[in-house]
């Protein structure tokens, strides 16, 4: 008859566990001094991305530039494009220097005159014909010309969206633009961008786009559809183009080859594995051009993600043995991805060194091991009654374009430990309630000095708080202080704090700073308080905090990023709503978004709130508002004291 395993935590009171706990408590001990040094802090770089493109169009108005031959048929350079983060987030009202040559003669003058008229795509009404052209320097609707004659130089401004937009009249021939991103000193830990594009004015325009645009595919799918539009823009009437042989391409390879039908669509059908290797990379379609057309492309970011498979080959053959669960069980775990078809198995150039595997027993964590080279070497710790245990097996990605597929259960057999094996432990819990009594009756002897008292803010949690330091004395008026991060303890520089007053029409700003480098502020006084005042702070990717307004003196703030504010709203959310969604020690987005199989709105925020809290790039006010309007309707309820953990 067998006998499935039965978890049962030891009483305090036996000796095993009694060592055990006095040997991590002396440990501890020691370790402490180690545990208090300063932070490793590390300063990333991000880099911008410059997107553009050229196209012929139809010549608005009677803008001309000297030398122009009036004919009905006149076109010009349409030259947009939009200027990024690595994390996708727009610059706004950055300068992108341009450079256009003809590729037959880059010191053509009819060319350089073409791009000293260039102006805005919604430039006010063109010049009266005969009229001068704009003087050298001139800015219209954020172009501005610049540089010697023979080569002008243009510099474009960025909206609000980060878009840019140009037309120059130029002769119909094959040209070649430069576009230059230097970011200015408030973009310090911004790489700038070089992008260059080739084009053609004696052909029609051509644009390319995906339809639906892929943003995550699936390598273990055995065929992948890919489908592509092709449209002719160079007109105020855009139309399908078909019978195009367009190619799809990722960031090394070309992957298939399409043509455009009646509806203009292309469709591509490949083996999913054919995509690339997992992890981030870019889907690009293409049109090598031709007598009429000029060549276009067009390409996407996208992330590949595999599935993850994990197996007991020792336990589906069934060859484990029964072992002491006390003493650690040793389980090796294959870790590998899985899909694809027969011919192109999913299977990446070398064996999977990538997460983890997590063993456990109900809710409890026995065992975990990295994967390294295709394999989890686990060592299973745990205390259980019968002859079997029921293990089951997660794998633990390290990045997001891992995911697990289910969690297997291995039937483990165990056995009872042997008296002799349990000697040892007995021995060395005797030894160290030995060590306790010696130490109690010599302290008794020698009481110990009182431990130095902490620095201001030690030993507090790391949870968004503002303190009085000091009252201020007789005479002095309004608040100062410090704004600091409230987990890394560094000063926040740029942070506004202010304070504001119920009136009837809402609430009125009395006085308001913003801190310097080291995070310092200082308000002026306010004349008498009438009781409903309020102080808060912001900074720009830390989260609001606010309170009832104190006495004048001098103040402490500290504030928490808003990515981990977010983490921290989702945080409550599932404690309110408990099982399935809470979870111990902690539930975490990505254990909410698998609890969440039946609410798709629940499971949409919690990824979105993982991004955020652990994803690359700024959580500004911005992205913070775009996650919190994800959340479920059922998010509102008792929040903690304004203060408190956010």
């Amino acid at each position: 008859m067998n006998f499935h395993a039965v978890i049962h935590p030891r009483s305090p009171s036996h000796p095993p566990i009694t060592a055990l706990a006095a040997i991590v408590f002396i440990l501890a001990s020691l370790w402490a001094p180690l545990a208090d040094a300063a932070p490793l802090k590390v300063r990333v770089r991000g880099a911008a991305k410059l997107s553009a493109r050229a196209q012929r169009v139809a010549a608005s108005g009677d803008a001309r530039t000297p030398g122009d031959v009036v004919g009905p048929a006149v076109n010009e350079l349409l030259l947009s494009g939009a200027l990024t983060d690595d994390a996708g987030q727009p610059l706004a009202l950055q300068p992108v220097v341009i450079r256009i040559v003809r590729e037959t003669d880059p010191h053509d003058a009819r060319t350089a005159l073409g791009v000293a008229a260039a102006r805005g795509c919604d430039s006010a009404a063109p010049p009266t014909p005969g009229a001068p052209p704009p003087r050298r320097g001139a800015t219209t609707w954020g172009i501005a010309v610049s540089g010697p004659t023979d080569a002008p130089e243009i510099t474009a401004t960025t909206d609000e969206e980060g878009r840019l937009c140009l037309r120059a009249r130029l002769d119909p021939d094959r040209y070649k633009a430069t576009l230059v991103y230097t970011p200015p000193p408030t973009q310090a830990l911004l790489d700038g961008v070089e992008r260059e594009i080739t084009f053609d004015l004696a052909r029609r325009g051509l644009a390319l786009r995906f339809d639906p645009t892929p943003r995550v595919v699936q390598l273990g799918t055995p065929s992948a559809t890919i489908e592509a539009i092709a449209i002719v823009d160079d007109d105020e009437t855009p139309r399908v183009a078909p019978g195009l042989d367009l190619v799809l391409a990722n960031e090394k390879d070309e992957l298939a080859r399409a043509q455009t039908d009646t509806s203009g669509r292309a469709r591509f059908v490949l083996p999913g594995v054919k995509l690339g290797a997992p992890g981030p990379g870019e889907l690009r379609v293409s049109f090598r051009g031709d007598a009429e057309t000029a060549p276009a492309s067009h390409g996407e970011d996208v992330e590949r993600h595999v599935k993850i498979a994990v197996r007991v080959p020792a336990a589906e053959r069934g060859e484990l043995r029964p072992a002491v669960p006390e003493d650690g069980i040793s389980l090796v775990a294959e870790v590998s991805p899985t899909g694809g078809t027969p011919e192109a198995p999913v299977a990446p150039a070398d064996p999977l060194s990538e997460g983890s595997v997590e063993a456990r027993i109900g809710d409890v964590v026995v065992g975990t091991a990295p994967v390294e080279r295709g394999f989890a070497r686990l060592v299973l710790t745990f205390t259980a009654q019968g002859d079997e245990a029921r293990v089951r097996l997660r794998y633990v990605p390290a990045s997001p374009w891992y995911e697990p597929l289910g969690e297997p259960t291995v039937h483990v057999p165990i056995r009872g430990p042997s008296l002799w094996s349990k000697a040892p432990i007995l021995l060395a819990g005797l030894a160290v309630l030995a060590f306790f009594l010696v130490g109690r009756v010599s302290g008794q002897k020698n009481k110990p000095e009182p431990a130095p008292a902490k620095a201001d803010g030690e030993g507090r949690d790391a949870k968004p708080r503002l303190d009085v330091v000091r009252p201020a004395e007789r005479g002095q008026e309004g608040w100062t202080g410090r704004i600091v991060d409230a987990h890394e303890g560094s000063p926040v520089r740029g942070a506004r704090v202010w304070i504001e007053r119920g009136t009837f029409e809402g609430r009125a700003v009395l006085a308001s700073v913003e801190t310097d480098g080291d995070g310092r502020f200082a308000l002026p006084g306010i004349g008498a308080a009438l009781g409903d005042e309020t102080i808060t702070a912001e900074g720009r990717l830390h989260a609001r905090l606010s309170q009832q307004l104190p006495p004048p003196g001098e103040l402490a703030i500290a504030l928490a990023q808003r990515r981990r504010a977010l983490l921290a709203g989702l945080v409550r959310w599932a404690r309110r709503r408990g099982p399935p969604f809470d979870a111990r020690p902690e539930p975490t987005p990505g254990h909410v978004r698998r609890a969440a199989s039946d609410e798709a709105a629940t499971a949409r925020w919690a990824e979105a709130v993982e991004r955020a809290a652990f994803g690359p790039g700024e959580i500004d006010a911005r992205a913070e508002q775009e996650v919190a309007g994800l959340a479920p309707e059922d998010r509102q309820g008792p929040e903690p004291p304004v203060g408190n953990d956010r």
